[in-house]
């Protein structure tokens, strides 16, 4: 889970997750060096929130978790839901994350 945080979804400079670090870090105050932080957040809710997303894809079955994350420094009293995305490539996999994101408020 660290990789998939540390190389798409908290890099600011990502061609396509540069817009989710973005989001992270005005929503929540988590940014690149937050990786532990957001990893266990995400750990925690997934102990506790159902399955909302469940669909197949020609890489494997791709399910989706929302779980609420604590903001850190000035936003550690703000819990935002964060959109997880999660692969399993054949039967006996483990979930991979594939993405991690908060939805921007229209």
């Amino acid at each position: 889970m660290h990789h998939k945080l540390e190389t798409y979804s908290l890099v600011l400079e990502h061609d396509e997750g540069g817009h989710k670090a973005h989001v992270f870090a005005q929503a929540l105050g988590i940014t690149h060096r937050h990786v532990d932080h957001l990893a266990t957040e995400i750990r925690s809710g997934l102990m506790t929130q159902p399955v909302t997303y469940v669909g197949f894809t020609p890489h494997g079955l791709r399910c989706q978790v929302l779980v609420p994350v604590r903001g850190v420094g000035i936003h550690d009293k703000r819990v935002v839901l964060v959109t997880t995305g999660w692969q399993l490539r054949y039967v006996g996999d483990r979930p991979r994350l594939v993405t991690a994101y908060i939805k921007k408020r229209r």
